[in-house]
């Protein structure tokens, strides 16, 4: 089989913050995991995705946005992959404004597809990270990030041990924090590892399960306008 396509997302707004480094110390387990990676990396501290302004002129254009910033070549890394994963901080209880701006964009451009309801059949997870325990907003952007699974119609991977996603806790907002908590190797940083590589893992495995399991029943699901569009597309990144 070939690579399973992996996009990892940071989705702080900070360069080099605590966000960026969490999610290059759990994409370092790709190295252990059966099945070999492709690994694309963008932070949204390097893209300007402006916020979606609801022209509705992308329902017209194929699914192409008006507006000429960043977002049409994330959209593009986001098509190429297999799988998703979206490292985000706790800002305000909730996803940073970028990551909503991308949400929202990419929802409505799949809504200008002349496919409604298209399968992408892509694995999405979450990692979110913030400076409370409990009542601080990682659930809250992890509940966004699984919208947002729903709203593509992709399949949302949750860990092994935890029940939505993976959370970090740090209780400084600067951005060596996580860095500081890695160096002394604390409990719950140990189990934000834990459950992010289960995520990474199970994201893995579970893309490479559905591109298997497409390519056996090609035959019936190109019957599908739905389905056909993820098969046509997959079709066009193989060649």
């Amino acid at each position: 089989m070939k690579p399973v396509r992996l996009l990892a997302v940071s989705a702080s707004p900070r360069k080099k913050g605590n966000s960026q480094f969490l999610l290059d110390t759990v994409l370092e387990y790709t190295k252990t995991l059966k099945f070999e990676v492709d690994i694309k990396r963008i932070s949204l501290s390097d893209r300007k995705v402006e916020p979606c302004i609801g022209c509705l002129a992308c329902y017209k254009n194929g699914g192409r946005c008006v507006l000429k910033d960043g977002f049409e070549d994330v959209r593009q890394l986001w098509k190429w992959a297999d799988c998703i994963l979206y490292c985000t901080p706790v800002y305000v209880a909730g996803i940073p404004g970028q990551l909503k701006c991308l949400f929202d964009r990419l929802s409505n451009a799949d809504y200008g597809l002349e496919i409604r309801g298209a399968r992408h059949m892509k694995t999405i997870g979450a990692i979110s990270q913030g400076g409370d325990f409990f009542g601080g907003g990682a659930e809250l952007c992890m509940v966004d990030i699984m919208r947002h699974a729903a709203m593509m119609n992709c399949v949302y991977i949750p860990p092994d041990t935890s029940y939505i996603g993976s959370g970090g806790w740090v209780w400084d907002s600067h951005c060596n924090a996580m860095k500081e908590k890695a160096g002394l190797m604390t409990e719950d940083y140990r189990l934000t590892l834990e459950t992010a590589h289960s995520i990474i893992q199970r994201s893995v495995e579970m893309a490479a399960i559905i591109r298997s399991g497409c390519a056996d029943l090609r035959d019936d699901l190109m019957e599908d306008a739905a389905y056909r569009y993820y098969l046509e597309k997959a079709d066009a990144l193989e060649e």
